[in-house]
């Protein structure tokens, strides 16, 4: 059909032809000024052209069939584009900021107010709108299976097929999308309705524009990878979630079949007892449903028994029997439902999201391993490229400082020189003493006598706090905890001078050594401890020094952090909420971006029938955090999917509960909302909570878990590495008696030659350094000298011992010294 129809044209071109080549010239030159082609690709469509010339028939009647896919093919281009990338990314950024802005303080809160602002953001809205429809429309008529060129290497369109746009699912939703605004739009021109689609229904329809965004989380690889651990996790769920659906539902049977009478306000139907039971599986005030089926409604839960709260039957005698409670079978019911639902299901959550978490941990760790060496090979890996290289990129001393370890480590004649001119360099008396004070920090005399004045010290902070006064700003603690603080504060400024006199070099090895962040963090307590004395003495600051001072001290619990570097156990901890911390900014910024989307689509759908809950988009963000926290979460789903007027019996009382729920809350207790334009959503209200209370009560709270499961584990396996290194640094370092500055110029060395901070390095990798450096060396001297404390692999003991650490290295260093 379309090659007739492109013959009919070339023999006798009616008019419609002329028309349809003008419409693609005119469309094709427009959109090469949107976006104009490269050289390259200019370059290759004049190729194409100028080959045309030389065709064969039957080559020229495929060439006119293919020309056809020129505008096709641009389309596809232009969608691989950078700059229409970036176009379709600040317009949901702007659509994003726009329905941040006109929701904030309410629903459509400055379209109520009009005006000028009104009236920008409106067209703003077109102008997204637009750029959404051009989107779509280029991708549409860019879709179609592809292939690489062979002669460009690029990815070209072969076919055109527009309903391959329908087959990603992210398309399929953004269509969707475009479709209800079209509709949106159409009504409002035609000044028409959509029957019970209202246009907050639309508004929040288009919301899910916003899934983009998590589109554009996945370009940076890591977070990539943590999202596909949450997506199969959450995948791996859905039969959890069909268990706990099930049993949800078994006990709402139950729980209606047993309590209806005892309870009706919780169990009067199913319904009710599915949301009751909710509350007691997420532990949201699940003793009140178990002390009103205990005692039954007659004597909790109900302010006063009569026809309506209380049911009853009349007795021939005129007299009221209620029903009775059953404690054995209420505390059965509550509890079985708040441990098998409320705990086993939860752990089940956990468990499933923790594999694939450590799954999704795993990969993140071995890229982000990858794009570190990647980066470090540029730059610290590039210095070993030659001697010149290194000797034009180190300071002197440090160039130095490597060459004559290479030297020593190549098992050559070189060494001698080296070894004889450190004995023949005599130490001033400045480096003696240097020496003396880095002993007294290596003893564990002085670190536990330093940990003890630390201890001392927030004793005393804490012993302090209980003469403060409101009412008294002079009122201060007895003189003798003034004088015991002060004699705290000279003593570790005491150690803080040992400790930078006795590092005090070149290197500044004090600010840059193995303990740098120990000793800056030491130097900043310490230091903000004796400058606020200082002031606090002199009377610097006038009437705010005393704010100051209690700052100052509140800073001087700070010290209580070294118990970390001591205790391994802290340690442990520590580096485990670490490694957790750096998964969980992603984890965060996925439910940031949940909330707000839950709280802007909350501001329009719920916020005229709750005003209290749901009336702007902070206090949404606010109370679907104490959702998702799942704290007395069942009032506000109650409220939003029944209507403000109904009370907890689902009897209309023109919002008298309502506005008592906000005076026992004892929030804004000077303003009032009344319940003013009650509206029932109970469809839209279940699929609004309940999905958010699944995916950020359960999921997201059971990847928080996860993560730092994860991170623990990592740690402890990490930790118990580093723990027998630091073991055998500090018997290597006591038995050769090497002072912290001896130890320090080993580490900096080892840090050159370990560039990719791996944990350990192959032996080989010294032996090609030393070839760029083009350092002679003896082949196998470095295998033969770790050979004798390192065995051989296990199973192969022919096999040489390749690896060493950071320990091993300074025993080399050590040995090759005392051997030269």
């Amino acid at each position: 059909m379309n090659s007739m129809v492109v013959s009919s044209c070339s023999l006798s071109p009616p008019p419609c032809c002329f028309f349809l080549s003008a419409c693609k010239r005119k469309l094709s030159s427009v959109f090469l000024f949107l976006f104009p082609l490269e050289e390259k690709e200019e370059e290759e469509e004049e190729d194409e052209e100028s080959a045309g010339k030389s065709l064969t028939d039957e080559e020229a009647y495929l060439r006119a069939n293919s020309s056809s896919l020129r505008l096709h093919n641009r389309m596809f281009r232009i969608t691989l584009y950078s700059s229409f990338q970036q176009m379709v990314t600040i317009a949901v950024v702007l659509y994003a900021l726009l329905e941040t802005a006109d929701n904030w303080e309410g629903n459509s809160s400055i379209e109520k107010k009009g005006g000028t602002s009104w009236e920008v953001i409106q067209a703003l809205h077109y102008i997204v709108s637009l750029i959404f429809f051009f989107e779509a429309g280029v991708k549409i008529m860019g879709a179609g299976p592809t292939a690489v060129s062979e002669k460009t290497g690029k990815e070209t369109l072969v076919k055109w097929k527009p309903l391959d746009y329908f087959v990603n699912w992210e398309n399929a939703v953004d269509f969707t999308i475009l479709f209800f605004m079209s509709l949106n739009y159409i009504s409002t021109w035609a000044n028409t309705t959509l029957g019970d689609l209202t246009y907050d229904h639309i508004r929040v329809i288009r919301l899910f524009r916003l899934n983009r965004c998590v589109r554009y989380f996945r370009r940076n690889p890591e977070f990539k990878i943590i999202l596909d651990g949450i997506g199969s996790g959450i995948a791996s769920m859905g039969w959890v979630l069909v268990m706990l659906m099930i049993v949800m539902y078994i006990y709402a049977v139950l729980g209606t079949s047993l309590f209806y009478g005892l309870d009706p306000k919780n169990f009067r139907s199913l319904p009710y007892a599915l949301n009751s039971g909710m509350g007691i599986a997420t532990g949201s005030s699940w003793d009140e449903f178990l002390y009103a089926t205990w005692y039954g409604c007659e004597h909790y839960g109900y302010p006063s028994p009569n026809d309506v709260d209380c049911p009853y039957r009349l007795n021939a005698d005129g007299t009221k029997t209620y029903a009775k409670g059953n404690g054995v079978l209420s505390a059965i019911y509550v509890i079985s439902m708040a441990f098998l639902v409320g705990n086993i299901m939860m752990s089940l959550f956990i468990g499933i999201i923790t594999e694939r978490m450590d799954q999704a941990y795993e990969a993140k760790e071995t890229l982000k391993r990858k794009r570190i060496v990647n980066a470090l090979r540029k730059t610290k890996g590039a210095i070993w490229e030659s001697r010149e290289k290194m000797n034009e990129t180190l300071p002197e001393a440090a160039y130095t400082e490597v060459m004559d370890m290479m030297n020593l480590l190549s098992g050559s004649a070189q060494t001698q020189s080296m070894h004889e001119r450190e004995a023949a360099t005599e130490n001033t008396w400045f480096q003696d003493l240097q020496v003396k004070l880095q002993k007294m920090t290596q003893n564990d005399f002085f670190e536990y006598f330093v940990m003890g004045v630390i201890v001392f010290s927030a004793i005393l902070s804490g012993y302090s706090t209980q003469f403060l006064d409101y009412s008294n700003p002079d009122a201060s603690p007895p003189e003798w905890t003034e004088i015991l603080e002060r004699i705290f504060i000279f003593t570790f400024m005491i150690e803080f001078l040992i400790k930078i006199i006795g590092l005090w070099d070149k290197e500044r090895t004090y600010y840059t050594g193995e303990d740098a962040k120990w000793n800056m963090f030491d130097a900043a307590t310490t230091l903000v401890g004796f400058f606020g004395m200082v002031f606090e003495d002199s009377g610097l600051g006038g009437g705010s020094i005393a704010g100051f001072s209690r700052i100052v001290r509140l800073l001087r619990l700070a010290r209580l952090f070294r118990f970390f570097k001591v205790i391994p156990q802290l340690n442990l901890i520590a580096k485990s909420l670490v490694l957790g911390v750096k998964s969980l900014k992603y984890v965060g910024t996925l439910m940031c971006f949940i909330f707000y989307t839950w709280a802007i689509a909350g501001v329009m759908l719920f916020s005229d029938n709750d005003p209290f809950f749901m009336r702007t988009l902070p206090v949404a963000f606010y109370h679907l955090f104490r959702v998702s926290q799942l704290e007395s979460w069942a009032n506000i789903v109650q409220i939003n999917l029944e209507g403000c007027d109904k009370n907890r019996w689902g009897v209309n009382d023109g919002g008298a509960a309502y506005v008592g729920l906000q005076s026992n809350s004892g929030i804004h207790a000077d303003r009032v909302y009344e319940c003013d334009r009650p509206k029932a959503q109970p469809f839209v209200g279940s699929l609004y909570f309940y999905s958010f209370v699944v995916m950020c009560g359960m999921v997201i709270i059971s990847v928080f878990i996860g993560v730092i499961v994860n991170g623990m584990h990592a740690a402890t396996a990490e930790s118990k590495i580093e723990f027998e290194r630091e073991k055998r640094k500090e018997i290597i370092s006591e038995h050769y008696e090497l002072p912290a500055s001896k130890l320090e110029s080993i580490r900096r060395v080892w840090k050159r030659i370990n560039w990719a901070k791996a944990k350990t390095i192959k032996i080989h990798q010294v032996e090609k350094l030393m070839e760029q450096l083009g350092v002679g060396y003896v082949p196998g001297y470095l295998h033969k000298v770790v050979s004798y404390w390192k065995p051989p692999p296990e199973g192969n003991p022919s096999a040489k011992v390749n690896e060493i650490d950071y320990p091993d290295f300074i025993l080399i260093v050590c040995l090759l010294e005392r051997a030269a």
